[in-house]
């Protein structure tokens, strides 16, 4: 059948929006649809609905097609080959078999109208007729592509990202697309006091709500899902094959044994890596203070917003570093104030945790060349030390992330060789330009690479 080249697209979507609302039907005298039953049969079948629901799907799409030299620049866009999609083969198939299928009668001729026999064909027939002009449709020989105009609010999600760490809260606003490219538009950085947020626990959840609900507010976020990041401090890590463990329960003794607080004030986080590469299964294992963890949720039940989730900071970088960069053992550390957490392991494999007794405040003084030079040599000599104590070699690059690095390196100063930051590794399409917010307003010098490391869990997380 051939194609007008003039026919709109978007015309063809609303014929199908009006086939598949119940404009017909009102129209069908049918008594009882007893002599009918092309109407009754197909609309109350599943596959007939999956077919319209799929085909509203498209409404939303716009079609980038050049009409040569002489058209306008449209915007840019992310393309992928609609005829080689998922959703438009099942369309494919499950509209095909509707084709053969005629309008099935009873033997009874008295219940016949022909009127209506006539308007259910006209249904048929323009159904088939429209499918056959998306099918054969010109954009389908090219590329369907979805515009990725940033500034289109209709392809972009606004998120919350709440960070807790060294009694600093940082709140982001961000816009995140289908391609999980991240715009950062709005930010502030708020430093908690010890009586609202102690060391190992949020000691009025009240006064924080009101905080976060200030500072949401600011940023136009009461209408948006947050994930709360807590700092690695909190957390601590450690894999177990599954055969070694009676049953994966945090009253199991093995699981029991590695928790570093007491088991009434344990809250254990399990999960299966269950790849097929890996020949013994393997169960990772989150420990954290149950009472620490309560108050935090206590605290966004007052705050009464979608939550995404609640996830320590170092773990989902960790995965998304092991699952770009190919190497045996990967070492990550999360550079805090009083602490660091060393994260050692290998994609989909096992992951554990350690702590190291210092952060950069020990050896932050007026001259950051030396300081800097002071924390990483500790740095290395200890992740040395874990290394051989566990049977391993050191990597040649210790990635490193964390608000230490804001405080630890300027743009004079760079990392020590050894060292490599995840802001070189590009976990995350993301832009943070803090010159062009209308709302930036932070404590710290700078938060650059805590700002990358935010991006690179988000990432990870929707």
């Amino acid at each position: 059948m051939k194609i007008n080249k003039t026919f709109s697209f978007k015309k063809l979507i609303k014929k199908f929006g009006q086939l598949s609302s119940t404009n017909y039907l009102p129209q069908l005298k049918l008594p009882k649809l007893k002599s009918v039953s092309f109407i009754s049969q197909i609309s109350k079948k599943e596959r007939y609905k999956n077919i319209l629901e799929k085909i509203n799907q498209f409404k939303d799409l716009e079609i980038s097609n050049k009409k040569g030299k002489s058209s306008k620049k449209r915007s840019n866009y992310i393309t992928f080959e609609f005829s080689k999609t998922k959703i438009y083969k099942k369309i494919i198939e499950k509209i095909n078999r509707f084709r053969n299928q005629k309008i099935s009668t009873k033997k009874n001729k008295k219940t016949r109208n022909p009127q209506n026999i006539f308007q259910l064909e006209t249904l048929r027939k323009d159904f088939f007729e429209v499918y056959d002009r998306l099918k054969n449709y010109k954009f389908l020989g090219r590329k369907l592509t979805i515009a990725e105009n940033k500034n289109n609010q209709k392809y972009q999600q606004k998120i919350g990202v709440a960070f807790y760490g060294d009694h600093n809260l940082i709140i982001i606003s961000a816009l995140i697309d289908f391609n999980n490219n991240i715009k950062v538009t709005a930010l502030n950085e708020i430093p908690i006091p010890g009586n609202v947020i102690g060391d190992s626990l949020v000691e009025d959840a009240n006064e924080l709500a009101n905080i976060l609900l200030d500072s949401l507010t600011l940023l136009e976020l009461l209408n948006s899902p947050l994930l709360l990041v807590l700092s690695s401090s909190f957390f601590n890590i450690h894999t177990f094959n599954t055969s070694d463990l009676k049953q994966i329960s945090q009253t199991d003794k093995k699981v029991e044994s590695k928790s570093p607080y007491l088991p009434a004030n344990t809250l254990v986080d399990f999960l299966r890596m269950t790849d097929v590469k890996i020949s013994n299964g393997l169960v990772r294992t989150i420990y954290a203070k149950r009472d620490f963890i309560q108050s935090w949720t206590d605290t966004l039940e007052m705050v009464n917003l979608p939550i995404i989730g609640l996830v320590p900071a170092s773990a989902h970088v960790f995965d998304s570093i092991t699952s770009k960069i190919t190497e045996e053992i990967t070492v990550l550390l999360d550079i805090e104030s009083s602490e660091t957490t060393l994260l050692i392991g290998s994609n989909l494999a096992k992951l554990n945790s350690y702590k190291l007794p210092f952060g950069y405040s020990l050896y932050l003084t007026d001259d950051l060349i030396k300081s800097s030079k002071s924390y990483f040599e500790r740095a290395l000599n200890s992740v040395d030390l874990i290394m051989k104590d566990i049977n391993l070699e050191t990597p040649t690059n210790i990635f490193v992330m964390g608000n230490g690095l804001d405080k630890l390196l300027n743009s004079k100063i760079a990392l020590p060789k050894g060292f490599q930051s995840i802001a070189n590794l590009n976990l995350a399409n993301y832009s943070y330009k803090p010159k062009t917010m209308q709302i930036h307003e932070i404590v710290s010098q700078s938060i650059e690479h805590s700002v990358c490391s935010l991006a690179s869990i988000l990432s990870s997380c929707v």
